[in-house]
């Protein structure tokens, strides 16, 4: 009977030590369930922020591309005055030149004028 002891005294410890690293396994597997649960909610966050983030990058592209055309066509309204000014530029350019430009003595032809049309001239400066 010795022997039967001896052995159910070494079971016995062989158990309790079993018990003991059973409930430290029980006390970090419920660390990590509960790391679990916050790992889950860390992802459901940052799904949620992703998601947002892409909303707003779409809400940027639609700015930009909207603001993009309409700067557009301001540019191309822009070039289509410059180059209307450039032509009146160009025409007041002519009109200041023929008026500049000396003309031919003209001969005028000697026809009789009332006296009101002889003062206008001389107001004109003898311009014809």
């Amino acid at each position: 009977m010795d022997a039967a002891l001896i052995i159910n005294g070494i079971v016995i410890v062989l158990l309790g030590a079993t018990i003991f690293y059973a409930f430290r396994l029980e006390r970090k597997l419920e660390g990590l369930r509960a790391s679990q649960t916050a790992f889950a909610d860390v992802i459901r966050e940052l799904n949620f922020a992703a998601a947002r983030a892409e909303t707003g990058v779409r809400g940027l592209r639609t700015a930009a591309e909207s603001t993009g055309q309409i700067l557009d066509d301001k540019i191309k309204r822009a070039r289509s005055m410059g180059d209307e000014l450039g032509l009146l530029l160009q025409a007041g350019q002519r009109s200041v030149q023929k008026f500049d430009s000396p003309r031919a003595a003209v001969q005028p032809v000697s026809r009789p004028q009332s006296a009101q049309a002889q003062e206008a001239m001389r107001a004109l400066g003898g311009m014809r």
